[in-house]
């Protein structure tokens, strides 16, 4: 035991210089599992668990007692204008929804059963009038929809001491609508993948107030499978096609501090290796072609703090500040994700009877303008990247000592 707390001593120290250095995230990586969750800021960590926690830190996930179900969604509302070669357009606006649900089940005093279905990456948009602004070859129109299914196991090794690993199991929807000027080819793909979600929690004995938590997700190479259709356009063949994308893995750590039983503090760090998603590349199964969409994106680092008050036994409020490094390179730029860093503001509240519990939460999201250029040597710039994230979760405990 003085072995494992000198251990977790240094690690405390060493965890925020070892991340900085592991990755430099924004992106398409989503981070939307519960409103408790949104309202901090993604600074749940390392305290107060919920079933959503199996998304976050499923170490958390031994905390829990009974059976416990949580469903929730997050409605997201994005805002974004990209400039080319002078002529501006916005994109379309709409209202997408992020579902989740998690259910966690307490095998005996060691050990807990988790299933979560959640959306770990996505992007979606569509800009106004593309016929009138956008170059041949470019996205006017693009969808990538993951679904993730994990069931998890999480054990606790020591009073202080709390370990999971999870299989993940992801299903990837993807389209894209290319603009050429007459008829416009479209690509679709769907396929799965493997990969796993690995969590750990400390809560040392010799800092009661303090606790670590810290999560590795690892990359998905995903194989999709699909076709080309080019709808009469000569300069794009249809065809069937398969298409090949690696997306990041992740490590993310919070320390949490607890100065009263009523006041809960934390900060954390995920570092995203995005530099992995180098290009999409789709590959015609019988005709000898390909289509390759470099992206070189540059590994990120994303920065949370947040709190969470306990007004009574019952009500709670939360706040939360996010800074999301963005990976884009702005040597190799699209219409896909107009938006550079990210800086997220939020608040919620929730109930919670001990039983069944709600909460909600606002987000807003300011986005920083980018200049660069295109594969093709085009100028482009990004501006008036905003978001706003509204989130409703609603919690039930079966059965609890």
């Amino acid at each position: 035991m003085k072995n494992t707390s000198k251990l977790f001593k240094m690690l405390f120290v060493l965890l925020p210089f070892i991340l900085v250095n592991a990755a430099q995230g924004a992106g398409f990586a989503l981070y939307e599992f519960s409103a408790r969750g949104n309202a901090m800021g993604g600074s749940v960590m390392a305290n107060d668990a919920e079933p959503a926690s199996l998304a976050m830190n499923p170490a958390l996930l031994t905390e829990l007692d009974g059976t416990q179900l949580q469903l929730g969604a997050t409605a997201v509302l994005p805002r974004a204008t990209s400039t080319i070669m002078g002529s501006s357009k916005d994109l379309e606006n709409k209202t997408f929804i992020l579902p989740t649900i998690f259910l966690s089940h307490k095998m005996s005093d060691r050990f807990t059963l988790g299933f979560g279905a959640f959306s770990r990456f996505g992007l979606a948009g569509e800009y106004k009038d593309a016929a009138t602004w956008l170059p041949a070859g470019q996205t006017y129109k693009v969808s990538l929809t993951s679904y993730s299914f994990v069931p998890t196991l999480a054990f606790k090794a020591t009073d202080e001491l709390s370990a999971s690993a999870g299989l993940e199991v992801m299903y990837l929807d993807f389209s894209e609508n290319l603009f050429f000027g007459g008829p416009n080819p479209e690509i679709k793909g769907t396929g799965w993948s493997l990969g796993g979600n690995f969590g750990l929690l400390y809560k040392p004995e010799w800092a009661e107030k303090w606790a670590l938590g810290v999560s590795y997700k690892t990359k998905m190479s995903q194989d999709l499978n699909g076709s080309v259709t080019s709808n009469g356009n000569p300069m794009v063949p249809s065809g069937d096609a398969r298409g090949k994308v690696t997306l990041p893995d992740s490590i993310t750590a919070g320390v949490s501090y607890r100065p009263t039983k009523k006041l809960t503090l934390e900060g954390g760090i995920t570092g995203t290796f995005w530099s992995s998603y180098d290009a999409l590349t789709i590959t015609y199964k019988k005709i000898p072609a390909s289509l390759v969409d470099v992206k070189d994106y540059t590994d990120a680092a994303r920065f949370n703090i947040g709190g969470e008050y306990k007004l009574d036994q019952n009500w709670a409020v939360r706040a939360g500040y996010v800074y999301d490094g963005s990976p884009i390179n702005a040597k190799h730029m699209d219409t896909i994700v107009p938006v550079d860093n990210r800086n997220i503001f939020s608040l919620g509240a929730g109930y919670n009877t001990g039983v069944w519990g709600i909460d909600a939460s606002y987000s807003y999201l300011a986005g920083s303008d980018l200049s660069g250029v295109m594969n093709t040597g085009l100028p482009i710039k990004y501006t008036n990247g905003t978001s706003h994230f509204i989130a409703l979760s609603f919690k039930y405990a079966f059965n609890t000592k």
